[in-house]
C-alpha cells in the first residue's frame, strides 16, 4: 500500500538549489490528537528548484503507526525526524517501528 503527499517548496534565492528529501523524512500529521497517521518518505527523492520559484511535488511515503488511520487531506509538516533504519515495503516499516531500540 502507497500514499503520497503533496509538498510546496520555494527558493527565493537567484541561483538553481538542489533540495534532498531522504528516504524515511518524517511528515507529521499538522492536527495532534486526530488519530490520523504520521508519514515516511517511501524512497530519496533529489530535485532541483529553480532560482526565484515556488515547486509542487507529490512524495510517495508509507504509514508510520499501524493503528491509526489514514491522513486523507490533511495538512502536515515536514519534521526534523527520519526513520533511519532500512525499510522497503510498509509492512517492514510497521515492523520496524515495533522494534525496541537498544
Amino acid at each position: 500500500m502507497s500514499w503520497t503527499t503533496e509538498i510546496s517548496l520555494k527558493n527565493n534565492t537567484d541561483d538553481d538549489v538542489l533540495c534532498v528529501i531522504p528516504k524515511g523524512q518524517v511528515f507529521e500529521n499538522k492536527k495532534i490528537g486526530s488519530g490520523l497517521q504520521n508519514m515516511a518518505a517511501e524512497r530519496e527523492y533529489r530535485l532541483i528548484i529553480p532560482a526565484q520559484s515556488r515547486l509542487s511535488v507529490d512524495i510517495e511515503v508509507c504509514c508510520i503507526n499501524r493503528r491509526l488511520s489514514p491522513p486523507s487531506g490533511v495538512q502536515g509538516n515536514v519534521t526534523i525526524f527520519r526513520i533511519d533504519r532500512p525499510f522497503n515495503t510498509q509492512d517492514e516499516l510497521w515492523a520496524l517501528m515495533n522494534t525496541p531500540t537498544a
